[in-house]
């Protein structure tokens, strides 16, 4: 019975992570945004100070952090509580 609930949790945790992924990508192209090119990401850091970046990327992070972090730990605690054996 614990595992059908740990897996339930599981899906359900990783088709929410989905679901916000989706609506991410939605948002910003409703906004017209496009797609983020890696190539001039790594360009703003080649060309940068690390000092000027930090706060930029701590905010886009913390942002992430925020929508994806419980979902996450709902994943997470769910895919340990499958792998673990129990005697």
């Amino acid at each position: 019975m614990r595992k059908i609930i740990m897996f339930i949790f599981l899906i359900l945790s990783l088709g929410t992570m989905i679901a916000f992924t989706a609506s991410i990508n939605d948002l910003l192209s409703f906004f017209d945004f496009g797609v983020f090119d890696l190539d001039e990401i790594l360009y703003l850091f080649e060309n940068n100070d690390l000092d000027e970046i930090l706060p930029t990327l701590g905010f886009v992070l913390w942002g992430l952090f925020q929508l994806y972090g419980i979902p996450l730990i709902v994943f997470l605690v769910s895919l340990n509580g499958l792998a673990i054996k129990k005697n």
